[in-house]
């Protein structure tokens, strides 16, 4: 009875009015499951931290995310401290993510969360977030093997004078993990500091699933498969099948800005990749992963997303890839009109989406199942990597090139005699940028050949 008159007065002060810290449908959720997995978020978030050392100077960049980690531990320390005090006390397993200046709790009733709602440096208590991985459309088509690679021009890039194939650079991806003994990928994985599991902390790489080996052999694996095979490539298994916790997706950001050991120890942010490509995401104008990416701006890491495969409606440009500080990555077949599938915006925060498109249709790539092993799949999914690619180019050439930089660089030097007459958001396709391609298909051959001229 006891238990019933607390979750009533949950539910009550949830539904009492719309400010209230405790999210409406995690009262609802304590109502029918008793017990839950939570997210705190409080007042005070990153900003300022990230700010404050945006305005310093540093010998290097694994410096500057030194710095940064350590005063965004500090804050942690010092905003979640009560919380943390209640936690302790009632025996709760939990997890502090500096990253975020958030803390995740597993196990939570409607009397805990009451009295975490009390403090007042509490904003907000939810259900901790479950994303789905769009499923890949498997493919039956015979086609070019290669098809996305050659059609953004990956080869003419690497032969380029003053071209590359991603040499020097880190390329990084959250995903379903990769199998690092594939052919394709076994010889550019950076094994030291290259590797984390939030789920079972194992030592080495592993992928159950395929969806990460296929990725990443898009963004960085050798035998025609990758757009930047010289590329050195580490990765975080944010997702355990086909679907990822926000607590991993969180670890996992976290990871990417400072890496550490396979066990989660030993940080060296000096280890911090170049880019970050995501083939994840799910819901419209949602924030929650705004602080890891803005903390991945701080720390010069470029960050990409696929758009999603809710298409072919308008207003359907998905999150975290509906953010205004990421790289979102729409779908194009190899007749360079836009995938069926492929999610167009405008986004619901008003901004024009995706802002590139990239091959996403039957893309041949890496599998999961042997050393030997490839598949060809359709998804936004597919996209991303190929723009993570030749991302990776474009920094190989010059390391110091920004993320706004590098962005401009794609857009502006993108292919735009695209696909039928369509307009979503107003924006005809035959406008500059549209809420169907963006501003077109990535052409990493024009894109290179700007940059070695300077013509950022």
């Amino acid at each position: 009875m006891f238990r019933q008159l607390l979750v009533a007065a949950l539910v009550g002060l949830a539904l009492s009015a719309p400010s209230n810290k405790i999210d409406e449908s995690l009262a609802r959720a304590l109502q029918s499951k008793g017990v839950l997995n939570i997210f705190i978020e409080f007042k005070q978030t990153t900003e300022e931290v990230l700010s404050r050392v945006d305005n310093m100077r540093f010998e290097s960049r694994g410096q500057k995310i030194t710095v940064m980690k350590t005063q965004l531990e500090e804050l942690a320390a010092t905003v979640q401290k009560n919380a943390i005090s209640i936690l302790n006390k009632k025996g709760l397993k939990h997890e502090s993510f500096w990253i975020s200046n958030q803390l995740f709790v597993q196990g939570v009733s409607a009397e805990d969360v009451l009295a975490l709602a009390a403090l007042s440096e509490v904003a907000e208590i939810y259900e901790e977030k479950i994303i789905e991985i769009e499923q890949p459309i498997i493919s039956n088509a015979t086609i070019n093997a290669e098809w996305g690679v050659e059609k953004i021009e990956a080869p003419a890039a690497w032969a380029l004078p003053g071209g590359n194939n991603g040499q020097g650079v880190v390329v990084s991806n959250i995903d379903t993990g990769v199998r690092a003994t594939h052919q394709a990928l076994r010889a550019n994985f950076r094994s030291s500091y290259g590797w984390f599991d939030p789920y079972t902390r194992t030592a080495t790489p592993t992928d159950n699933n395929g969806h990460g080996t296929h990725t990443m052999g898009t963004i960085a694996g050798s035998n025609g498969v990758g757009v930047a095979p010289g590329a050195q490539w580490i990765a975080c298994r944010g997702c355990s099948t086909s679907s990822c916790t926000q607590a991993a997706l969180t670890s996992c950001g976290q990871f990417i800005t400072c890496p550490t050991n396979a066990q989660g120890g030993s940080p060296n942010c000096a280890q911090a990749p170049d880019l970050v490509s995501n083939s994840w995401g799910g819901g419209q104008g949602d924030t929650w992963y705004n602080s890891v990416i803005s903390g991945w701006q701080s720390a010069g890491i470029v960050p990409l997303f696929s758009q999603g495969n809710s298409g072919p409606a308008c207003g359907t440009a998905n999150s975290p890839a509906d953010a205004t500080n990421v790289i979102a990555v729409g779908s194009t077949t190899s007749a360079d009109g836009v995938s069926s599938f492929s999610s167009r915006g405008p986004s619901v925060r008003g901004g024009v989406k995706p802002d590139i498109a990239a091959p996403g249709t039957n893309v041949r790539s890496a599998w999961y199942t042997s050393d030997t092993a490839y598949n060809t799949i359709s998804g936004t999914s597919m996209a991303c990597p190929h723009a993570a690619g030749a991302a990776a180019i474009l920094l190989a050439n010059n390391r110091n090139l920004s993320y706004t930089q590098v962005k401009n660089l794609l857009q502006n030097n993108a292919d735009r005699n695209l696909g039928a007459a369509t307009t979503c958001g107003g924006t005809p396709i035959t406008t500059t940028p549209n809420n169907i391609y963006g501003y077109g298909r990535i052409n990493i051959r024009k894109a290179l050949s700007a940059a070695v001229l300077g013509n950022y």
